[in-house]
């Protein structure tokens, strides 16, 4: 069984090459200082727009524009 996103907790989020590129808060994300996105259920928001799914601890990112960016959660402890 995989694990699955618990909303109060908080996630670093890393790219496919294990680079921290955000930090996902009790479903806010944040880009250092800057909020820019949200997690809604299975839908991540960037910029107020919907931008990838959440499955699991995984994250489809619909960018960079024309690719799909498969990225981390893992657990901040």
């Amino acid at each position: 069984m995989s694990e699955q996103y618990d909303p109060k907790a908080c996630y670093d989020l890393l790219d496919p090459e294990r680079i921290k590129v955000g930090e996902l808060r009790q479903g806010r994300y944040f880009e250092g200082a800057w909020e820019v996105g949200t997690l809604e259920g299975d839908v991540f928001h960037y910029n107020g727009e919907p931008a990838g799914k959440l499955e699991g601890l995984t994250l489809t990112r619909n960018g960079p524009p024309g690719e799909l960016t498969q990225c981390q959660l893992v657990r901040q402890r």
